[in-house]
């Protein structure tokens, strides 16, 4: 897997994902891996189209705006008010719809950080680190390189298509319990199919 840069079209784009997102966790069945497919393919172009510099600064806005509006120091930042700083973000982008697609991917991300990162490595990173924002991107990508391994190890998709496989691995993966010790940055615990693909996402597609 090679890294590059990744980083939610219009409002009306953004709701549809969030009920396919909420539909394949609830019941992720063969029977409908088209619809879900067709949106990792979305958003890995999304966020292959930013490229470093436009990933890392979209990145950038919604974590603070997280903080700033979402009030994500007191927990995972509502999906709401996360869902309105990712509009406010690409309201100017030239492709609104591509910013808004990949602003999708990094929204989930920020909502995930608790369920990857356990509070005992957060607390560490809090209490070692002199830039805590880069220190948690860190171990976060640490945790995005095992579930990339993963994919890798479960070989391609049927059809050979990148999507398709990490749609594949998010949807299946969890019929087993994975339950990690707490510190153990080689051990990525049970997703929900949507945080599972937007980790899968951001790593394959190069965010930062």
């Amino acid at each position: 897997m090679r890294r590059g840069c990744p980083a939610p079209g219009h409002a009306a784009a953004i709701a549809a994902l969030a009920g396919l997102a909420i539909a394949a966790i609830a019941a992720p069945s063969a029977a409908d891996p088209v619809p879900r497919a067709a949106y990792v393919a979305r958003a890995l172009a999304a966020v292959r189209s930013l490229g470093p510099a436009g990933c890392a600064e979209l990145d950038r806005t919604l974590y603070e705006a997280a903080r700033a509006r979402c009030r994500a120091d007191a927990g995972a930042p509502a999906a709401s008010c996360l869902v309105d700083a990712a509009r406010a973000a690409c309201a100017g982008a030239t492709d609104r719809g591509r910013c808004e697609a990949a602003a999708d991917v990094i929204a989930t991300n920020l909502r995930g950080q608790t369920a990857l990162v356990d509070d005992a490595t957060r607390f560490r990173l809090v209490r070692g680190s002199a830039d805590y924002r880069t220190a948690l991107a860190a171990e976060l990508h640490r945790r995005y390189a095992v579930l990339a391994a993963e994919l890798v190890l479960a070989g391609p998709a049927a059809s050979g298509d990148e999507a398709r496989a990490i749609d594949e691995l998010c949807a299946h993966r969890d019929r087993a319990l994975h339950a990690c010790e707490a510190q153990d940055a080689a051990c990525v615990p049970s997703l929900p199919w949507s945080r599972c693909v937007a980790a899968l996402v951001w790593f394959v597609g190069g965010g930062p």
